[in-house]
């Protein structure tokens, strides 16, 4: 009985507040906002979200429009995005990169005495890490993003690698019949588009044959370097 009894208390008790004359904001009493209002804003005049609605209304934005000499020096906003969006290349995809490009050490290869093949340093044990890897045991996931030493150490790797795609017998298994470097000793347009991983354009040729030119003996190797770098961290 005593429940029946507050509860019909209570009911009343908002029946009379309802009736009082008095609401909130939200349901139409005196002092609420016009939702039909544009410049009506859902947060009142003194808080950070009380800003013009009226599409046709003016802004109050008085921050000046970038210098375009600013502009010019940090890139256009199409550049700036694709460069800030641009991820890591996983350290399992560079093995594969390796491996599927003939990159793995290939017999006749001229390299300095005592240097190491691209694939050995990056089957080094510490190269994991200095590319981004994942730590498991410490429960680290891999980076997202390149570090500037994962970058030099990925360069690394490629220069080195660069000795095997100049190798008479270069072969690689994801581009069958192709070579990097014709009869002539110039850079054919296949072998850049298999290690880019993507068409190769007449400049990129062009920019690699110019390497050549300019050195004999170690232009095709810094060009192959470059390219494979440059190919493979969003540039």
């Amino acid at each position: 009985m005593k429940r029946i009894a507050l509860t019909l208390i209570s009911v009343a008790a908002l029946a009379l507040g309802a009736c009082d004359g008095t609401s909130d904001q939200l349901t139409g009493g005196p002092g609420s906002r016009d939702p039909r209002d544009p410049n009506s804003t859902a947060g009142g005049e003194d808080t950070t979200f009380d800003h013009n609605n009226d599409p046709g209304g003016t802004s109050e934005n008085t921050n000046p429009p970038a210098e375009p000499s600013q502009i010019k020096m940090v890139g256009s906003p199409e550049v700036t995005s694709r460069l800030h969006a641009c991820g890591k290349l996983t350290v399992s995809s560079l093995g594969s990169i390796l491996n599927s490009r003939g990159l793995v050490g290939v017999q006749g290869a001229q390299r300095p005495q005592g240097a190491q093949t691209g694939l050995a340093i990056y089957n080094q044990g510490a190269s994991a890490a200095a590319l981004g890897g994942p730590n498991y045991n410490g429960r680290v996931p891999e980076a997202p993003f390149a570090s500037t030493s994962a970058m030099a150490k990925m360069f690394d790797i490629f220069t080195m690698a660069s000795y095997d795609a100049v190798a008479a017998n270069w072969t690689a298994t994801a581009c069958p019949d192709v070579k990097v470097l014709g009869a002539d000793g110039k850079f054919t347009q296949d072998g850049l588009t298999c290690l880019m991983g993507k068409p190769a354009k007449p400049e990129h040729v062009a920019i690699a044959n110019d390497a050549i030119a300019k050195n004999a003996t170690d232009g095709a190797k810094i060009a192959i370097a470059a390219v494979l770098s440059a190919a493979h961290t969003c540039q």
